[in-house]
């Protein structure tokens, strides 16, 4: 195990270390749920193949355990699983599978100094244009992916009301594919900013290293000035000017000019609408955002479009993208990070929505990426049934083209994504609900054997079968229209699960 590895670790458990110790607060500022889960597949096309299709009846067992913290020291949330999987027809040998969702912010010392730490560990696609499965399926086209983040910083206020932090960041990721490469970064950033009265400024820098295994190494450093204004509570507007240099256009650094503008506006505590547009040395960059809350509606639009210098790296940690949703919709209503988990998470298990089933699967790169990515989702309620429909397009592309690196863009020289999801939950009665999802995913190359298309249909029924166990069962349907490996498939899912 990397060193890093291991710090990783031993980072997390000093997170978690001070949350078990304050366990016995009088305040519930702390929720720890152990669980184990049973589930059987039944599939009629394990190595989801055109030809030669194999069926296959997995038994999964997967222990787990899940911790929310809103304590003083600590404020996040732990998610482990660890599933043992055993193939009957031995289609791809037994499995060890781990999962983990972790972010936490640990307050050190005194409100000064902080430690922010986050992970994730999960089954990602080695190709933009192979098959997409669940983790049940044997599938090669995916592999399991470690990401970590450790940030270290400070912060505070110099004379004259002159707020100051200063971060160390270090991240990167592993994965258990040899066709893709791991990749380190560590890097560091300073701020300093002021508010006076509707006027603020704010002078920041950073620099940043990523050291790709089998590639190239990059390196990059930034320093920029803003100036905003508020014109009323309502509308703020903000101007930056800098310098940046790097080596990710050319072999050696070269240094570049960057402007930008910026525009918020907040009708209401429910609405927030923000846009940005900056001349950088890549071309022209953006990023737009929309969010709206209503008593039974949330409205999420995102449009961006930037460099992502350590795309495997991006530590994302959640308990799920419905959950997600689900949180930011009564985040005014119940503003208790751990009573809001609750919440939520009974409410999804009442409603039989699955928290995670919203999570599109991104693809592995060994390169730094130029990126434009656009999303929508939208949360409707109503009293027994709920609704959600999510799209998310993208396109990459490699910022050199004379690279050779053993990922897609050895033969491609930009990707295109689209993923549309829909899923319907009803309440049959107080115990039991239905739920129908259908997606559809599509990857795109310049080739035209780089075409894929996916789509996915379920039916599903759950239903509690204890005070703290419940069961669902599971229809689903795939079909690939992919050039090089049109398939097929069809599987019955069960599964049971008790929380402790």
């Amino acid at each position: 195990m990397k060193r890093w590895h291991r710090w990783c670790c031993g980072a997390a458990v000093a997170a978690l270390g001070p949350v078990w110790a304050q366990s016995d607060a009088p305040q519930q500022a702390l929720w720890v749920e152990p669980r184990l889960g049973l589930s059987v597949t039944a599939t009629d096309n394990a190595r989801l193949q055109s030809g030669q299709q194999q069926s296959e009846q997995t038994l999964q067992i997967t222990p787990g355990v899940r911790v929310v913290a809103n304590q003083a020291r600590v404020k996040g949330f732990f998610d482990y699983n660890l599933s043992g999987l055993y193939r009957m027809q031995d289609t791809g040998g037994d499995d060890l599978q781990h999962r983990l969702n972790t972010s936490a912010q640990i307050n050190a010392i005194d409100n000064w100094a902080y430690v922010d730490v986050a992970g994730t560990v999960s089954q990602q696609l080695i190709s933009a244009f192979g098959p997409v499965a669940g983790s049940s399926t044997t599938n090669a086209n995916q592999a399991q992916t470690t990401t970590y983040r450790v940030s270290p910083y400070v912060r505070g206020q110099f004379p004259y009301n002159v707020n100051y932090e200063a971060r160390y960041n270090v991240q990167g990721t592993k994965t258990k594919s040899n066709a893709r490469s791991d990749s380190d970064t560590q890097g560091w950033s300073g701020r300093l900013a002021r508010q006076v009265g509707s006027a603020g400024w704010s002078l920041s820098a950073d620099q940043q290293e990523v050291d790709y295994e089998s590639g190239r190494s990059t390196e990059s450093s930034t320093m920029t000035g803003r100036f905003s204004y508020a014109w009323s509570p309502q509308w703020i507007t903000g101007l930056s000017i800098g310098r940046e240099s790097n080596d990710l256009l050319t072999p050696d650094k070269k240094s570049y000019s960057n402007y930008g503008v910026d525009l918020t506006w907040r009708p209401s505590d429910r609405t927030t609408l923000s846009a940005g547009l900056n001349d950088r040395y890549f071309g022209t960059g953006h990023n737009l955002s929309l969010s709206h809350r209503a008593a039974r509606v949330l409205v999420q639009v995102s449009d961006v479009r930037d460099v992502s210098t350590s795309p495997n790296a991006s530590v994302d940690a959640t308990l799920g993208t419905v959950f997600s949703l689900f949180d930011a919709l009564y985040q005014t209503a119940i503003p208790d990070d751990v009573e809001r988990a609750q919440f939520v998470l009974a409410l999804l298990e009442k409603n039989g929505v699955p928290a995670d089933y919203l999570v599109s699967q991104s693809f592995l790169v060994s390169q730094a990426t130029l990126q434009r990515r656009q999303q929508l989702s939208v949360l409707m309620t109503a009293r027994r049934g709920t609704f959600t429909v999510s799209y998310a397009r993208g396109q990459s592309s490699r910022l050199l083209n004379n690279l050779t690196l053993g990922d897609d863009f050895d033969s491609t020289s930009r990707i295109k994504t689209d993923t549309l999801s829909f899923l319907y939950a009803h309440r049959l009665t107080p115990v039991t609900s239905a739920n129908a999802s259908y997606a559809i995913q599509r990857s795109e190359g310049d080739l035209d054997t780089q075409r894929n298309s996916q789509y996915t249909l379920t039916l599903g029924i759950s239903t509690q079968l204890g005070r703290r166990t419940s069961g669902s069962v599971q229809v689903r349907r795939l079909h690939s229209t992919s050039g090089l490996n049109p398939y097929s498939e069809n599987a019955l899912v069960g599964n049971i699960l008790h929380r402790f």
